[in-house]
């Protein structure tokens, strides 16, 4: 390895670098912390999921019995179109920020869960699909408490079942999220319908009919999945207002920490720049080897960073979530986005301030 080489300086400088290297490290944090502050709207707008092929319709804010008729009519008669009558039950579920957030879940007779099942794949084994059954996610069954198999009859906080008559025989369904699904007829009473395509129908002339009868129907709340999900966004924007500020904060103060370390290395080495330019050597190749020594400093910090961060996530995960379903993901955009514009904060402006110095301690103006 050449001596000039930017690796050089800093393989043979590494009690110095030692303190860049981990100070950048410490960036992983805001990785955590951009996966910790993310859960709460992760884990909601994965209780979505399963409904992402349908459009919620409520009738129950229909001022005439005509309006609703006519609706309902039309629907049916639409081969293109399925209406399925469900239940709304409530459960909770909580986050990695000790939240506990809320959401619905449905309630569907046998013969629509299978055939909704059908599509969706939720669950392998049919026969399993009866009556006054509770079908819960693996990680909601964590939350609960419950097992294949057993018998859930009381309604709590965490899951309130209005349709049906307990106990509820429990079966584990597929699913990343927090998610249950109650078998049984009672919930074909209500006024409240899932709509989708049918078998003879397709997401897009789905899409276009659903459309149609939002604007024909004014009365009727009709919310598709993508609305559903914009709604739920917009209520944790103020999460992402928060993570900005606190980005901002902790890019400022691993920013001056960094600074003031690199100052102190390249200070000293103000006659080493001087010998360089006094035997020939372009001021232009003195400031890529500049340059290359900060990336490469900030390169290996990176590297470290992101094993502390993958290694603080695995650790939460197995230590302090699991045994409630929970879980910290390894990834997310504001995770990694936040981290990157952290380490690119901190790079350029101490590339720019390097450069700066040695125009100055060459007299150049």
């Amino acid at each position: 390895m050449k001596p000039f080489q930017a690796m050089y300086f800093v393989r043979h400088n590494l009690s110095k670098v030692m303190t860049v290297f981990i100070m950048i490290a410490l960036t992983g944090l805001l990785y955590v912390g951009g996966s910790y502050i993310s859960n709460i709207e992760v884990e909601y707008l994965k209780t979505y999921e399963p409904e992402k092929d349908v459009a919620f319709v409520n009738l129950n804010g229909m001022s005439t019995e005509q309006g609703k008729d006519a609706f309902l009519e039309e629907v049916r008669r639409d081969e293109s179109l399925q209406l399925i009558p469900v239940g709304v039950n409530g459960f909770q579920f909580p986050t990695v920020l000790a939240f506990i957030n809320g959401n619905s879940s449905f309630c569907y007779s046998k013969e629509d869960f299978l055939w909704r099942n059908q599509r969706m794949g939720w669950v392998e084994d049919s026969s399993l699909v009866e009556e006054n059954t509770l079908f819960v996610s693996e990680r909601y069954a964590t939350y609960l408490g419950v097992k294949e198999g057993d018998l859930y009859s009381d309604n709590s906080e965490k899951l309130s079942l209005y349709f049906g008559e307990g106990p509820y025989e429990v079966h584990i369904m597929e699913g990343d999220g927090f998610g249950n699904i109650l078998i049984s007829n009672e919930c074909l009473t209500n006024e409240y319908y899932q709509l989708t395509w049918s078998d003879k129908g397709s997401r897009e002339v789905f899409e276009s009919r659903v459309a149609e009868l939002k604007e024909k129907y004014k009365e009727i709340d009709i919310n598709t999945h993508a609305e559903r999900v914009k709604r739920a966004r917009e209520n944790f924007e103020i999460n992402a207002v928060i993570f900005l500020s606190i980005m901002v904060v902790v890019t400022c103060v691993f920013f001056i920490t960094i600074n003031a370390v690199l100052v102190g290395i390249y200070d000293k080495r103000k006659s080493e720049f001087q010998i360089y330019e006094s035997i020939g050597i372009p001021k232009s190749k003195i400031r890529r080897k500049v340059v290359g020594e900060l990336v490469i400093m900030s390169a290996v910090g990176m590297v470290l960073g992101l094993a502390l961060a993958m290694g603080m996530i695995t650790l939460l995960n197995v230590c302090i979530f699991a045994k409630d379903g929970l879980q910290l993901y390894y990834y997310h955009p504001w995770a990694l986005g936040s981290w990157l514009i952290c380490n690119a904060m901190i790079l350029i402006p101490s590339i720019l301030l390097r450069l700066r110095a040695i125009h100055k301690s060459s007299g150049e103006v």
